[in-house]
């Protein structure tokens, strides 16, 4: 399901379909394996922070919904552009509880690991990933992401974002993760805690990868298919994928070099284009006064 860089392949796919499933679970709760079942399970596609990197919308939706400007309709046109049947993962269980206001018949997915193990996991990957995107390292593949039209993490600002926890945690996931274990476990545990509360127990699904597909296609009303549940984008497989991200910057920052060696020369005849232009207007000026 996914690509080298990680990033997953494009669902095939022709048909309108209905959002059915509220991903409400905080990443690293096993939301990427998730993600990979629900491709198989549903006939949308299913997102997950890695489609924003790659969606055709995404790039636009989320920077104005970082600018606070998204609502209800746009939530509409995005996920049915996007030919959505569910999410799970950051960014939209950031916005699971708007996203139950939208669709109102839609389940919600919880999907929950033990927490001390899930803070040591945010802080050994996706803690690690976004600092360095968001380095002077990362300038290169920022640069190609400018260029190409899809941001690298054009959604990134919420994992600092805050939650519907309020002011106990104003920097959101990533501000509990970096105040260390004691703070983060007891936002993980709030967090849960709000969502099975808040959320009517017909409509939930506490759940836990290891369990496997049974409840998951119980939950969802389709049938099980065949061979193991997925176990995919674990530390090991998010610590190569920085070392990939890091020798990429790397040796494109290299080759870039001579580039940047020769950007003197450019402003250079830049600016002698741009006097040649100005005094070539100003003869052109003087030979209209003398007609």
């Amino acid at each position: 399901m996914e690509t080298i860089s990680g990033l997953p392949k494009a669902k095939e796919q022709d048909m309108e379909v209905e959002f059915i499933l509220i991903g409400a679970g905080l990443p690293r709760t096993g939301t990427h394996s998730t993600f990979t079942a629900l491709e198989q399970l549903l006939p949308g596609k299913c997102h997950h922070m890695q489609r924003t990197m790659s969606g055709e919308n995404d790039a636009v939706f989320w920077a104005k919904a970082g600018a606070g400007q998204v609502v209800e309709e746009d939530w509409k046109e995005f996920i049915k552009a996007e030919g959505l049947s569910a999410a799970v993962d950051y960014p939209m269980s950031l916005y699971w509880k708007d996203l139950m206001k939208i669709y109102p018949n839609a389940k919600v997915l919880l999907t929950v690991r033990d927490p001390v193990r899930w803070y040591l996991s945010v802080k050994n990957t996706i803690r690690h990933i976004c600092a360095f995107l968001q380095s002077t390292g990362a300038a290169p593949i920022r640069m190609i992401g400018r260029l190409m039209g899809k941001p690298v993490g054009p959604a990134l600002f919420t994992c600092f974002a805050p939650t519907y926890l309020g002011a106990k945690y104003p920097t959101g996931l990533f501000g509990a993760v970096d105040a260390g274990e004691e703070t983060a476990v007891r936002f993980f545990n709030d967090w849960n805690e709000q969502v099975i509360q808040e959320v009517p127990a017909d409509r939930l699904l506490v759940f836990e990868v290891k369990q496997g597909w049974d409840p998951l296609c119980k939950f969802l009303g389709v049938p099980k298919p065949e061979g193991p549940f997925p176990n995919t984008n674990d530390t090991k497989e998010q610590e190569g994928r920085l070392r990939k991200i890091k020798t990429f910057c790397f040796f494109s920052g290299a080759c870039q070099l001579p580039l940047w060696g020769l950007l003197p020369t450019f402003k250079g005849l830049r600016a002698c284009a741009r006097n040649h232009i100005q005094v070539s207007k100003k003869h052109m000026i003087l030979d209209d006064t003398m007609v």
